[in-house]
């Protein structure tokens, strides 16, 4: 039953690392990130501006980022995401305890559920264009959007980096798939 497991394990998600698909569009499995859910009950929705986690405070904007690590993603009306490379995800959960103090919240590790892609180059919008119905320009999706949808029928939060650099956060058990989906996709792009 143990090499079932290890070998289901083994499936589940792909090593960190890149892949070249042409001068112009890379993709890369971004090594592992914490990653924790936070919801706020609607009653104390109305003082999220005053919350300040590690001293900075929430974007209030839904589908709106900010920060550096930890990146703080607005992705619905009671829903953030706090994703670090650098904190540990208990660490961001004891302070988003400190930073809420009395309000109504809950504050979930989803680390081992999440893997997040990379895609860059001049042709990443056309590529992520491809798998959703987002408007994906700067002017409607700019530097510091992000949104859940769905993409490439998955459910991922996608959020822009800079002008040529996005990143999807998507299911574990999902990422193989849709890491040779967008190998698949680039084909047409490039």
């Amino acid at each position: 039953m143990a090499e079932k497991v290890a070998a289901l394990l083994e499936q589940s998600a792909l090593p960190a690392g890149g892949r070249v698909l042409a001068e112009t569009l890379h993709l890369a499995v971004m090594p592992a990130r914490a990653v924790v859910m936070l919801r706020i009950a609607a009653r104390s929705q109305k003082s999220a501006g005053d919350i300040r986690i590690a001293g900075r405070p929430l974007p209030l904007a839904v589908n709106r980022w900010s920060g550096d690590d930890p990146v703080f993603c607005r992705i619905g009306s009671d829903a953030w995401l706090l994703v670090s490379a650098q904190h540990a995800a208990g660490d961001l959960v004891e302070a988003v305890r400190l930073g809420c103090k009395r309000r109504s919240c809950a504050a979930t590790d989803i680390s081992d559920a999440q893997v997040t892609l990379a895609i860059e180059g001049p042709q990443a919008t056309d590529l992520l264009s491809r798998g959703c119905g987002l408007d994906l320009t700067d002017a409607a999706f700019g530097q510091d959007a992000c949104a859940r949808t769905r993409f490439a029928q998955l459910p991922v939060v996608l959020r822009r980096v800079s002008h040529e650099r996005f990143e999807l956060m998507v299911d574990r058990s999902a990422v193989q798939w849709l890491f040779d989906w967008l190998q698949d996709a680039a084909i047409a792009v490039v």
